[in-house]
């Protein structure tokens, strides 16, 4: 209930005045007489007033003008009979007097309302009068009409850009309808990617897609119903926008602050497939608009749906429903269940994320969203979730990595599946199946490239039908001594995994089987002329062995540690060396004893004989001699010339002198042209060129490391004369090899390599125009092959093989190794390893270095009978 407001006595008429509530604390104010209209100026101090003073009728004029005032009776009085009892003007301590704010302003009021504490009225000013409140109506009507100029301004403002808008729309809609049959025309088309050999013949083709090409009545009636109820409810009701779907998915955007649901319909999505503009702009947006629109009034519904089916992408390269029921079910679509259907049918919005092969999760969590939504509506209530249980244990027994070019028709299946690769890493967001139309220009020969796949399968499954492969369980066997301090050895670096391992005999019966890597290079430019990565290409075997895997390569490394102790000139082609038991101090204490295959001894042997032979112990000596600061120089030369590589890959030690180190055969191929190309190594590479469908160059060759190897584009790593003489002594090693029982009857320099337990199988040789590297084995190292194989009898068959087709064939132009230019001949004493003397019998011929020349003369008088070496090891050993 409000305080009456108190009276004061006006000084002209004597009269009674009110005054209204609230009261202003302090200030001064101007007050005019409800009776006679002449005015005083109160001053007010704690709420307490007294006049300040008067102001004589005739300074009346002097007051600045007031306009009359509405005044508000709170009680029975109207408003032409109410004058306003108090005017609010602020008089200043100087006689000016301007025109007062009202004392109802927001600021006062909020003052008094935060006062902590406020002293009460006095009782005198208190009254039982009805209260009255002045109101100031122009400010206000002022401030409405401001607000209504603005508000008019701004809706003229936005009525204007609308119809700008929507009349750019209309004749955006008017264009491109224009150009729908030409849309439609060119999302028909289908560009394969083109890979060519370095003649210019189609190694393989890449399509663009594979797209369904069914008709609309060909789709199973529920498949089209499902879809439909997914992704648009009111297909055959819109006219290609769903604008209330548009403004629920707004709704739940803004809600949840995020990309929660979008509003596509099937027409916009076809619109979206015909732009292929993945951009999220606004400028995509309104022409996908335009162009469902546009669709709309050009196709029926029916021809809508039936596009849009044919062409949607639903994942590992499947274009089209028809496309995708083949790819997951291998059925055809009349023959799906409902399940299936719906399974197929989540995939549009997301293939990749929703991919029951590669997301199994994130595919099942939107199955059950979609069954949860159908239960809600009504429909297909015999759905069933348990049958989605074997629907995704049949997809978990597939490759994530599976696409609908598995089992296609490609003589180099792993050369197709390195260059995809290269073409999704230039191609960035693009899907390389949508954009299509490249020619990758190849170093490959194809007639080469043709028969090899052909050739492993059949060598391999012959390999295993007659028993030289047979899969073998490694077993641990009981540790003797020399067991012991071995596995010591191998634990200092970092072994004892791979070389003793541990089986497990409950494994799985469904390891992969035998597999092969093949790689030949061109030595004088890096070339790659042929590549296989394994036994067969299928969706479960993509693996590429021959450039993705490294192994441990057992004595095919020999053939790199001789040449570096020869370039180093600590040993010479005719040094002699000790076949017999070695021992060597490991950490701990421990002996290391390297053992020989078959466990023989020679005795006293040349350097050709131990590389022909392939004896550890003769490795290891060479090892020791070249020391590790030799190891490691020369190792960074042939295969880690980048120092990251080298801290992760190298390890330098004796061990190395028996292959434990992992290399890949690309890499051993490439080490190996260095002995038929004067000491030089150019970085392997497989692709010259890549061009897009307008012919515009997307990749060079240039310096482009094409294999990740992170190599120079060409390095020396030995001599030209120290090759020259590892040629001589590969040439017999090549010869021993195991090449002959392949057909082969050519010159090759050569090393075959066995690793323990017949875990890899390798053969490395070289002509002057091809290096060619073959490994086989199991991928799992916990197998090997059984007794037979060895790198001599499986590898080197195999090699020779391949280079006996080649030769017949006449694939590539035989060359033939030159002779010596750099190196010098020595004859060579075979016995005392010296240059031969008077007394020598049957020197050797062989080559050394210009600056290394045999150590000495030899003077040994070698009449006198000798017992033979091997004779002398075989008694004592």
């Amino acid at each position: 209930m409000s305080v009456p407001s108190p009276k004061y006595l006006c000084p002209h008429c004597k009269k009674a005045s009110r005054l209204p509530q609230p009261l202003p604390e302090n200030g001064l104010f101007q007050l005019t007489c409800a009776h006679c209209q002449e005015k005083v100026v109160l001053k007010f101090e704690n709420y307490n007033f007294e006049v300040d003073r008067i102001i004589p009728a005739k300074r009346e004029e002097s007051v600045l003008p007031q306009e009359p005032e509405k005044i508000i009776n709170t009680a029975n009085s109207t408003e032409s009979e109410q004058k306003p009892l108090f005017e609010k003007r602020v008089v200043r301590e100087r006689e000016e007097i301007k025109p007062e704010k009202p004392f109802f302003k927001k600021e006062e009021r909020k003052q008094n309302h935060n006062r902590s504490e406020r002293k009460p009225l006095p009782a005198w000013l208190t009254s039982s009068r009805p209260q009255t409140v002045p109101v100031q109506k122009r400010p206000r009507i002022k401030s409405d009409l401001s607000f209504l100029k603005v508000g008019f301004t701004v809706t003229a403002f936005a009525l204007f850009l609308f119809i700008i808008v929507f009349a750019y729309f209309i004749a955006g809609v008017f264009q491109i309808k224009k150009e729908v049959p030409d849309l439609l025309v060119s999302l028909s088309k289908n560009i394969p990617t083109k890979i060519l050999d370095r003649n210019g013949n189609v190694v393989s083709e890449i399509f663009q897609k594979r797209t369904s090409t069914l008709r609309l009545q060909d789709y199973p009636e529920d498949m089209i119903s499902i879809l439909l109820n997914i992704e648009d409810q009111k297909f055959f009701s819109h006219g290609g926008i769903d604008y209330i779907a548009i403004l629920r998915a707004f709704g739940k955007n803004v809600i949840g602050f995020s990309y929660k649901q979008g509003a596509s319909t099937i027409t916009q999505q076809l619109a979206r497939i015909i732009i292929d503009d993945r951009r999220k702009s606004l400028t995509r947006k309104i022409r996908e608009a335009q162009l469902a629109f546009a669709l709309e009034s050009v196709m029926s519904k029916e021809e809508i749906l039936e596009t849009y089916m044919n062409h949607v992408y639903l994942g590992h390269g499947a274009f089209g429903f028809g496309e995708g029921v083949k790819f997951y079910f291998h059925k055809n679509p009349q023959e799906l269940s409902r399940e299936e259907m719906l399974l197929l049918t989540s995939l549009p919005s997301a293939p990749n994320k929703y991919s029951p092969l590669k997301n199994p999760e994130d595919s099942y969590k939107r199955v059950r969203a979609i069954l949860a939504m159908f239960r809600n509506r009504g429909i297909f209530p015999n759905l069933q979730k348990e049958k989605f249980a074997s629907l995704y244990h049949n997809f978990s027994t597939r490759s994530p990595n599976e696409t609908v070019f598995g089992a296609r028709q490609d003589i180099a299946p792993y050369v197709t599946e390195h260059i995809r690769t290269i073409l999704s890493s230039i191609a960035g967001d693009k899907n390389i199946y949508e954009n299509g139309g490249y020619t990758v220009e190849t170093t490959l020969d194809r007639n080469i490239q043709e028969i090899i796949s052909p050739l492993v399968r059949s060598y391999l499954a012959k390999a295993v039908k007659s028993g030289k492969i047979q899969k073998k369980l490694i077993r641990k066997l009981p540790d003797t001594s020399e067991e012991k301090a071995i596995k010591q050895r191998f634990e200092d670096v970092s072994l004892i995994n791979d070389f003793l391992w541990e089986a497990d005999f409950t494994e799985n019966a469904k390891e992969s089987g035998i597999q092969a890597a093949i790689v030949g290079i061109q030595p004088e430019t890096g070339e790659i002329l042929f590549l296989h990565g394994g036994q067969e290409f299928n969706s479960n075997n993509q693996f590429n062995r021959a450039i993705q895997m490294r192994r441990q390569t057992g004595s095919s490394i020999k053939a790199v540690l001789y040449a570096s102790a020869i370039d180093s000139g600590v040993i010479q082609s005719g040094t002699k060396i000790l076949d017999a038991p070695l021992y060597y101090r490991g950490g701990g204490g421990k002996e290391w004893s390297p053992d020989n295959l078959g466990g023989t001894f020679d005795g006293e042997i040349s350097l050709r004989t131990a590389l022909i032979k392939s004896k550890n112990t003769a490795a290891v000596q060479v090892a020791e001699r070249l020391g590790y600061s030799g190891i490691e120089n020369y190792f960074t030369k042939f295969f880690f010339p980048n120092a990251g590589e080298k801290k992760a890959r190298f390890r330098g030690d004796l061990s190395l002198a028996l292959g434990t180190l992992e290399i890949s055969p690309l890499e051993m191929a490439s080490a190996f042209t260095a002995f038929v190309n004067q000491g030089t190594v150019k970085r392997p590479f497989l692709i010259r060129k890549i061009t897009n469908s307008r012919g515009m160059v997307l990749y060079d060759l240039k310096d482009m490391d094409e294999f990740k190897l992170k190599l120079p584009n060409e390095r020396q790593v030995i001599r030209p004369d120290t090759a020259e003489v590892m040629i001589s002594l590969l040439k017999d090693s090549g010869r021993a090899s195991g090449v002959r029982n392949g057909g082969y009857t050519g010159e090759v320099v050569g090393k075959t390599g066995t690793t323990n337990d017949y875990k890899d199988a390798w053969f490395v040789g070289a002509r002057p125009e091809v290096s060619l590297a073959v490994w086989i084995g199991y991928d799992n190292p916990k197998f090997g092959m059984g007794g037979s194989g060895l790198g001599g009898a499986l590898a080197a068959p195999l090699w020779g093989e391949i280079l006996s087709i080649v030769d017949r064939n006449h694939f590539i132009t035989r060359k033939n190794f030159t002779p010596p230019v750099y190196s010098k001949v020595h004859n060579i004493c075979p016995i005392s390893g010296k240059e031969a003397g008077p007394n020598c019998p049957n020197p050797a011929h062989e080559l050394y270095l210009s600056d290394y020349p045999p150590n000495g003369l030899c003077t040994d008088d070698h009449k006198l009978p000798n017992l033979e070496n091997r004779d002398l090891m075989k008694s004592l050993f």
